[in-house]
């Protein structure tokens, strides 16, 4: 009899607790330090041949991103290190007789960036806008040298801008984006293209 009333007793009891949603706890997008992922691809644009062939690009990055009104917008600000390549379009002054170009054609960039931007939501949990780019570039090998003396151009001040897109995924932490940059490389005067996805990962 004990143990029947004592049963009864906690039955009522768990029965008085209120229930957990059906739909559970919302997600709360995390904003602020963050880590990414970018693979897409590159080419060059301008030179003797118009463009490169399509090449593959790998970027790897870490910075912050500020909000704004509650949500209503993004401040991303990050330092990127990329690598990219050119393969098949000439930027010497002019071809050979036979066609060929008179330094190489083919060559990596390698490109240490800061970034900032701004991005505003469209609907819930995406985000367009877009990012300036300023940095320094790697090139190798030159594909432009200087005259009298004659010297390598291997290196230069690059300077663009990003379209951006975003989007906040049900995954904690996680974001995914794509970007379209534009790049110019002073000093070579070498103009890239760059199209890639992006993964975030905010802490």
């Amino acid at each position: 009899m004990r143990k029947l009333a004592f049963l009864v007793v906690v039955l009522l009891a768990s029965a008085a607790f209120p229930a957990a949603p059906a739909e559970g706890v919302p997600l709360q997008v995390r904003r602020g330090f963050f880590t990414e992922t970018d693979v897409g691809g590159f080419f060059t644009v301008g030179g003797n041949d118009g463009y490169s062939n399509l090449q593959t690009y790998l970027q790897l990055g870490l910075g912050y991103q500020l909000t704004l009104n509650n949500g209503a917008g993004l401040v991303p600000v990050g330092l990127h290190v990329a690598i990219g390549a050119s393969a098949q379009n000439c930027f010497a002054k002019g071809k050979s007789a036979d066609g060929t170009c008179t330094e190489t054609d083919n060559f990596t960039l390698t490109f240490l960036s800061v970034t900032g931007g701004y991005l505003a939501r469209v609907v819930e949990r995406l985000y367009i806008g877009g990012k300036a780019i300023l940095g320094w570039t790697l090139l190798d090998p030159a594909p432009v040298y200087t005259t009298n003396p004659r010297s390598p151009v291997s290196s230069g001040l690059n300077a663009g801008a990003a379209l951006s897109i975003e989007y906040a995924t049900n995954m904690d932490h996680f974001s995914i984006g794509l970007d379209v940059a534009y790049r110019i490389v002073v000093g070579p005067m070498v103009s890239t293209l760059g199209i890639y996805p992006r993964v975030q990962y905010t802490f």
